[in-house]
């Protein structure tokens, strides 16, 4: 065959420990397995001595190409508009928060500054009720409802009274009920845990003890670690689903093999009701804005944390990454359709906060800021589609570059480019870093996936 080159938008990710490689293609999302010989001659440029059959599967997955350099970007650019279209038809991502209050006192918290100026304000029944009537608009005909309680902390014990009304006004609506939580009040809320009541439970933890209990500080200074992880136990055995996000710095990403040995050895990694991601702390824009760079000196980018995830099967299997830009990156290595997402995270995908002042917002990050409300469901002036709007924003924003992985990237984190720059459009993403990131998050999904395949013999 003449006239065919190694695609434009090929990457070359090393895996496992037996030499195997990964062509990608960061346009259509393909991806073909290679040992390390023909991978080298890809990434040369080099056709000669493939073979017919795994030249024939290299064209099939866009590896390799007749097509010119310009007729890929054109390619590449309807492929992420249609991406774009299909993200603004995804039932969105609801999240109600009872209060913006919290009861720890996390070093890293982006709310900070938002408590600080804010009145505090804890939904009332009339409230709760306007706002799962604006759920159930937003949602219209779908029959999957699901509304997440977000913070602030929803699950304090100020809040207990308002929580066991929600639960029981979603039960009566079909909505159904999850909660982003430090879980250091866990205990309070065990009558209402569960498949009948808060069915699953978004957990954040800081690393083993040793690193959580100086960043996640609970009341009167107490360390937090081990009743979080008691009440962890508590949910499941109410039959609560569990998802623990790791928030990771360069403390805790040393420390992320002894957290994998306690959650190991408590049977959390062997329960299907149990999983764990990890993602990167970020530097808040209040710390940006009063020049504190206590927190920023101890930050590490995702390239980093992909790259240590992606070294480890033992990491990989235990821990997933960032969901935005991990679970795009898991689909193309596992042969998946890809997502229907372009923008990074709520760039990417729906999203409807709805606060206590009933004041609607597009980003959970940005919740509070009042610059970002999108009209107000108590005054019923809220826009329908500011959820869609948002994720046109989102899509434009990735497009405004030529970046090969905008597709995975989304143009980086809206909240990083707020808080550096007072502006969600200005991309905040570091192409170099990124393919770090890209092949680091590669190898980890392709290392979960083969750790979790049968064994011959088993």
């Amino acid at each position: 065959m003449t006239g065919l080159r190694v695609s434009d938008f090929v990457m070359f990710a090393p895996v496992g420990d037996n030499g195997t490689v990964l062509a990608l293609n960061t346009c259509y999302g393909t991806a073909a397995e290679l040992s390390e010989e023909p991978a080298r001659q890809l990434a040369d440029g080099d056709l000669s001595n493939l073979s017919s059959a795994l030249l024939q599967d290299l064209i099939e997955r866009s590896v390799v190409t007749a097509r010119s350099p310009e007729d890929e970007q054109r390619a590449f650019s309807r492929e992420l508009l249609r991406r774009g279209r299909l993200a603004r038809d995804v039932p969105p991502r609801v999240y109600l928060m009872p209060s913006y209050d919290c009861n720890l006192k996390c070093v890293y918290c982006f709310q900070h500054g938002i408590r600080r100026t804010t009145p505090s304000v804890t939904m009332s029944e009339a409230v709760a009720r306007a706002a799962l009537d604006h759920v159930e608009a937003v949602f219209g005909g779908e029959s999957r409802r699901s509304v997440t309680l977000y913070g602030g902390e929803p699950l304090s014990p100020d809040n207990h009274a308002i929580i066991d009304f929600l639960c029981g006004s979603a039960r009566e609506r079909g909505i159904r009920l999850m909660a982003s939580t430090h879980a250091w009040n866990l205990d309070q809320y065990e009558d209402l845990l569960g498949p009948q009541g808060i069915e699953a439970l978004h957990v954040t933890v800081d690393g083993p003890a040793g690193t959580h209990d100086r960043l996640r500080i609970g009341p009167r200074g107490a360390r937090t670690f081990d009743t979080i992880m008691k009440h962890v136990r508590l949910a499941l055995a109410r039959g609560a689903r569990i998802r623990m996000r790791v928030n990771v710095n360069e403390n805790v990403l040393d420390q992320l093999e002894v957290l994998r040995e306690i959650l190991d050895a408590d049977g959390l990694l062997a329960d299907p009701r149990f999983s764990a991601y990890v993602a990167p702390m970020f530097d808040t824009k209040a710390h940006i804005d009063a020049g504190t760079t206590v927190l920023s000196k101890s930050l590490v980018g995702e390239a980093a944390l992909a790259t240590r995830l992606g070294s480890s099967t033992e990491l990989a299997a235990a821990f997933c990454g960032s969901p935005p830009i991990y679970d795009k990156i898991a689909a193309m290595v596992s042969g998946l359709e890809p997502l229907p997402s372009v923008g990074n995270c709520c760039y990417g995908t729906r999203t409807i906060v709805l606060d206590p002042r009933g004041d609607v917002y597009p980003c959970v990050f940005l919740a509070g800021e009042t610059a970002f409300a999108r009209g107000n469901y108590l005054r019923r002036t809220p826009d329908q589609d500011v959820s869609r709007a948002w994720v046109d924003e989102g899509t434009l924003r990735s497009r405004e570059g030529t970046c090969r992985f905008a597709l995975y990237c989304g143009a980086g984190s809206p909240y990083d480019s707020y808080s550096h720059c007072g502006s969600t459009l200005t991309p905040s993403c570091d192409c170099r870093d990124f393919e770090k990131t890209l092949a680091g998050y590669a190898a980890a999904a392709y290392r979960r996936r083969v750790a979790k395949e049968p064994q011959p013999g088993t």
